[in-house]
């Protein structure tokens, strides 16, 4: 195995780890401690801690070492403005070419987000639903882009639907959303898609202020 491979590894794992809140925000990462239950040494380790940091999940400061990076209003303004920009264009793109056999995988995907035990997987079923949707585009590089969104956007997504009312409204607006690209209705489903992004940000928005507002009161 090379490093570059063990590196890439362990990003995934520490990547996981956030994004289940198994690191929660703010958490330091004990590299000697977490090298040792991994097995490795601490040359991988470091490398994917620098690609964590690269993807926002993590910061690392001289002589502090790596820490979870906190869920950030402004990140989440930034991140979901290059949603709004990117996805509205690359549906206008991708949805005179959709067929029947993506709408029948689309149709699976929510039916997967509908399941009981399915909040663990959120953030990978979002992103296959909005992958499959704009994949049409034959847009590759906007899709890498767009990943790396979807992944940074991940864990405020859970927080999102671990909310009953953020979890109903995902459902029906993706359900609403599959119904108009059916239709072939491009004007109302990117109004829709601008709705659904914009409102999700909102609501996380609000949230984040609220706790914040508790967090600064105690």
């Amino acid at each position: 195995m090379s490093k570059r491979t063990m590196a890439e590894q362990v990003a995934d794992l520490l990547r996981q780890r956030i994004l289940l809140g198994v690191l929660p925000a703010g958490t330091p990462i004990r590299q000697e401690h977490l090298a040792t239950e991994l097995g490795i040494s601490r040359i991988p380790l470091r490398e994917a801690l620098k690609q964590l940091e690269a993807e926002g999940f993590v910061t690392i400061a001289s002589h502090k070492g790596a820490t979870v990076a906190p869920l950030s209003v402004a990140e989440i303004e930034e991140l979901f403005q290059l949603r709004l920009h990117l996805e509205t264009w690359i549906l206008s793109l991708a949805l005179p070419r959709l067929t029947e056999g993506d709408f029948a995988t689309l149709d699976q995907l929510i039916a997967e987000q509908r399941a009981p035990d399915s909040l663990p997987r959120w953030g990978e079923l979002n992103w296959r639903f909005h992958e499959v949707m704009y994949r049409p585009a034959d847009r590759p590089l906007t899709l890498k882009m767009l990943k790396r969104i979807h992944d940074n956007i991940d864990r405020y997504l859970r927080l999102e639907v671990s909310l009953s009312a953020g979890r109903a409204r995902a459902f029906r607006e993706h359900e609403d959303l599959l119904a108009h690209c059916r239709k072939g209705d491009v004007a109302e489903a990117l109004d829709l898609l601008e709705r659904h992004i914009q409102q999700t940000a909102d609501s996380l928005i609000d949230h984040l202020r609220a706790r914040e507002t508790l967090t600064t009161a105690d």
